[in-house]
């Protein structure tokens, strides 16, 4: 990749930035002047409005250089402008889920709450009055995790890696990001705080996905940030039983939740899941734009039944509209091939017509019988690939989406093929160039959290 200066990054970035914001408008807008979505970082219409519970991003993959442990990264609050400071929501609840049963219910969760240490200030001020960079440290968060039908606090008053306010404000920045990777009891480790959004695709793939429009086809960077929850966890503490060679896969989403005005019975305030996140595009792929917002405050546990999640699946409607433009037949209903995708998992045990075994969690020892149920299913033993390919399973790359996603996956343009029938029969292969290189505005990192420092003015 050419280097230029920072001078030119950014002014290339905002060129970027204003490109997405009229795609953006353009396309959904219109005359209804309804909020707009672009890629797959907005999903709903109330997390559109509320982008401070809106994930934009799901990733699980076995850690490159720690394959004995799992990388799990969940960003939320999209299309962060650099040298502006974003905030979690202290009254929101941010939590990270994981399956190892079958049954759509969490075994294990990870949650955040945040507290604010202060309000802001301009980063000339901090720079000759509060001290070091440290000054600018804005949240600090609590992070529990429920397993075994127990909490149990794993970090108190955590430090949130701040917005990158320039050099002048972190003459250091770099520290700060170390500063915020904290070790975890039991051998894992976690991050919170902004991060350059490593979300990438094809625009072209993007809006016949999303919209059924056909689009330029430009490798898109998103030169803006995010925040991120990232989690390095061992495989152990994940696997049913404790036993991931035994039962290695597990289903991964994440949700939040706000604080609602009324009381449980234990006497706590409430909280309302408002956001929820498994496969990328699910929701604003497969459910109907009505009943995205449902989706959202839905669990995993109640898809099979609640008549939303599996119709949804076996007879997409966008699926007509994504053939039409791409001039092939739409796959018929029901569409067991994406049941198998985004509800079960891949295994040759079921009947549907892809043959193989690959992250089911029938393929756990220790598991009989397994629900519908929407998550990111990452089988563990999977090794890693030697040389990991961006369409994962698409191109013979088993440890690539929908086995857990990597950072480096094009979720997109693999989402739009399975949503014309691979791998279960030809699709449309060539619809998106594959020869086109895959474009990171900042690349990630070789060790955790693998997430590049975020973009900046200058």
């Amino acid at each position: 990749m050419r280097v230029t200066s920072a001078r030119s990054r950014w002014t290339w970035a905002a060129a970027g930035g204003a490109a997405i914001a009229m795609l953006t408008t353009t396309v959904l807008l219109g005359p209804s002047m309804r909020p707009g979505t672009a890629t797959s970082h907005w999903d709903a219409p109330a997390t559109t409005r509320d982008k401070q519970v809106d994930a934009t991003d799901l990733y699980a993959f076995t850690s490159p250089e720690r394959q004995d442990t799992v990388t799990i990264v969940a960003n939320y609050i999209p299309f962060q402008v650099p040298n502006k400071p974003y905030q979690f929501d202290t009254g929101a609840r941010y939590e990270v889920h994981i399956d190892n049963t079958g049954t759509g219910r969490a075994a294990v969760t990870y949650r955040w709450t945040f507290t604010t240490k202060g309000l802001p200030v301009p980063s000339l001020v901090r720079k000759h009055q509060a001290g070091p960079a440290d000054a600018l440290v804005e949240q600090s968060y609590t992070l529990t995790r429920l397993r075994d039908g127990k909490w149990e606090t794993l970090v108190r008053d955590g430090y949130v890696a701040p917005t990158d306010m320039g050099a002048l404000a972190a003459p250091d920045y770099p520290q700060l990001r170390r500063k915020a990777v904290r070790d975890l009891p039991g051998g894992g480790k976690v991050f919170t705080g902004t991060a350059a959004d490593p979300f990438y695709s094809d625009n072209h793939a993007v809006n016949l996905l999303r919209f059924g429009l056909p689009f330029f086809p430009v490798k898109t960077g998103v030169p803006l940030n995010v925040s991120s929850l990232a989690l390095q966890i061992p495989k152990s503490e994940l696997a049913l039983g404790g036993d991931p060679a035994a039962n290695p896969v597990i289903g991964v989403w994440t949700t939040a939740s706000r604080r609602s005005s009324g009381v449980l019975g234990s006497g706590e305030a409430g909280y309302k899941q408002v956001s929820r996140l498994g496969n990328p595009n699910f929701n604003e792929v497969i459910i109907p734009l009505k009943q995205r917002d449902r989706f959202n405050t839905l669990r995993p546990d109640g898809d099979e039944s609640g008549g939303l999640v599996v119709p949804s699946t076996l007879d997409p409607g966008q699926a007509k509209v994504v053939a039409k433009q791409a001039k092939v037949a739409a796959p018929p209903a029901p569409r067991k091939d994406l049941e198998e995708i985004y509800l079960t998992g891949l295994t040759a045990q079921g009947d549907g017509p892809i043959d193989r075994d690959l992250n089911s969690h029938l393929l756990n020892r220790d598991v009989s019988r397994i629900v519908k149920a929407e998550e990111l299913r990452l089988n563990m033993s999977t090794p890693v690939a030697a040389e990991p390919d961006k369409y994962g399973l698409l191109k013979g790359d088993a440890q690539g989406y929908p086995n857990g996603r990597r950072l480096i996956d094009d979720v997109v343009t693999v989402n739009l093929r399975m949503l014309l029938g691979e791998p279960a029969g030809p699709g449309a292969p060539n619809l998106i160039a594959e020869d086109n290189p895959a474009f990171l505005y900042k690349p990630i990192s070789g060790s955790f959290p693998y997430l590049a420092l975020p973009v900046t003015a200058g």
